[in-house]
């Protein structure tokens, strides 16, 4: 399903309550929030992610892990209800079926849009808003003394044909990202047991071949 959604993404683009801290500057709320973030080569987990199509009433929910690594990319492995595997990288997207076989790939010097949404997920699930703050109005609040919530307004025309708004929140770790498109779709993702590691496995490496 999360390829789904990122090629729906790409086909538009070319086409908690808490404690606040209303002496921050908008300016150092993302790096307010990164310092509140895990800085870890490798981040893993498992995800639930659930996808609203405007006009249904019926979501279309999936699960699986995913794995962050740093100067690389993200791996999404979609376990069910139809297993799959979807590499996004600065350079290139890579969606494989359940035989590990190739069924489409996109380079980013040929899809400048693709670049932009495979930049901004990488750097939404890595916490890296300064480069997020690029593209999108950040605000938010710190929430306790751990945990904080963001809130991603498109500024371009480009990205603002793709998304209304992206909403995340979490602690040491991303927990939640709610994406909405301008279509009205909307698809909630929940980062369950993220953990840090200093490298990857050998089986996440034949991941990211």
């Amino acid at each position: 399903m999360m390829r789904r959604s990122l090629l729906r993404t790409l086909a538009a683009l070319t086409t908690l309550g808490g404690l606040a801290v209303p002496s921050l500057h908008a300016e150092d709320l993302p790096a307010a929030v990164a310092a509140r973030l895990t800085d870890a080569p490798v981040i893993r987990g498992q995800f639930e992610q659930t996808r609203r199509l405007a006009g249904f009433s019926n979501p279309l929910v999936s699960h699986g892990d995913f794995v962050v690594a740093r100067g690389r990319g993200v791996v999404w492995t979609t376990r069910d209800p139809v297993p799959s595997s979807l590499l996004v990288t600065p350079e290139k997207l890579v969606m494989r079926g359940a035989d590990g076989k190739v069924q489409q790939q996109m380079r980013a010097d040929a899809q400048p849009a693709m670049r932009v949404v495979g930049e901004s997920m990488i750097a939404m699930l890595r916490g890296d808003f300064r480069s997020l703050s690029g593209r999108f109005a950040v605000t938010g609040k710190l929430v306790g003394s751990k945990g904080w919530t963001l809130t991603l307004t498109p500024t371009d025309a480009g990205t603002r044909r793709a998304f209304a708004r992206i909403e995340l929140s979490g602690d040491q770790y991303v927990r939640d990202v709610k994406l909405e498109e301008a279509g009205g779709d909307s698809t909630v993702v929940k980062m369950i047991n993220p953990v840090a590691a200093n490298r990857l496995d050998a089986a996440e490496e034949q991941r990211f071949e």
